[in-house]
């Protein structure tokens, strides 16, 4: 795969960039504090960011990685800007940069497909509802990053109040979340429902109480156990869904 990208990933990077300084120089970018660079690393086929101190004299330090993110060809312009927020953050966080998150009212929440079928912002839609905890979250997270990345907002906020119910939650509010999550595994789109299927290997993940506790959820619901057993393995060796979802 070519760095065809790039350009990309920098572009959605900017503004930060601008704001703090930043200015081109040889394999990256510098003020006087940090300087990093993006690369695109062909043989692991991810986007690696590195940081480095600059000294008082300004000589530059060594690089270390501090961020990357899977790119393999399946990825396409829009993950590139994906990767550029990710990056964004890791360096306002390596900068000491505290983002200030106001809630904007006049955000709206995601709504419902209309029809049958059930698309990723009517499942968002869904669980907002069953965990409205999460709105503030959600209208912060429009508001930072100007659309909704689904996979980020639900490895963030979602993925853990999921592992929370399973391990300590009764049968009857898990009872309640399966059948908000059976709607979704019956009419969700095919994103949906892989998303689905995702999130509860997620929860899942390095918790045997979890694991125990969905496949009770899903015992008499054989075609969606199976499901969920299957991408077990396939979610522990996916890069860039633990990234996304494994907070």
């Amino acid at each position: 795969m070519d760095n065809r990208y790039y350009e990309n990933v920098i572009k959605e990077m900017q503004p930060f960039m601008d704001e703090q300084g930043f200015k081109p120089m040889d394999n990256g970018f510098c003020n006087d504090k940090k300087a990093f660079n993006v690369a695109y690393d062909e043989a692991r086929q991810m986007y690696i960011l590195s940081v480095a101190d600059i000294a008082e004299d300004g000589a530059v330090g060594e690089f270390k990685e501090l961020n990357s993110w899977l790119f393999d060809d399946s990825q396409n312009a829009k993950d590139a800007v994906s990767v550029g927020i990710d990056f964004t953050g890791t360096l306002r966080k390596e900068l000491g940069i505290k983002s200030v998150r106001k809630v904007d009212n006049n955000i709206d929440l995601p709504s419902a497909s209309k029809g049958d079928s059930m698309d990723i912002n009517g499942f968002a839609k869904k669980m907002l509802d069953v965990f409205p905890s999460l709105k503030d979250d959600y209208k912060a997270h429009i508001a930072e990053y100007g659309n909704f990345l689904y996979l980020n907002f639900f490895g963030k906020h979602l993925v853990p109040e999921f592992k929370n119910l399973f391990e300590n939650g009764t049968k009857k509010q898990i009872k309640k979340l399966y059948d908000v999550l059976d709607d979704a595994y019956v009419k969700g789109d095919r994103d949906t429902v892989n998303v689905v299927v995702a999130v509860l290997c997620a929860a899942a993940y390095n918790s045997e109480k979890a694991t125990t506790a969905i496949r009770e959820m899903l015992a008499e619901d054989t075609h969606f156990l199976s499901s969920f057993n299957t991408f077990i393995p396939v979610f522990a060796k996916n890069k860039k869904l633990l990234n996304a979802l494994i907070k």
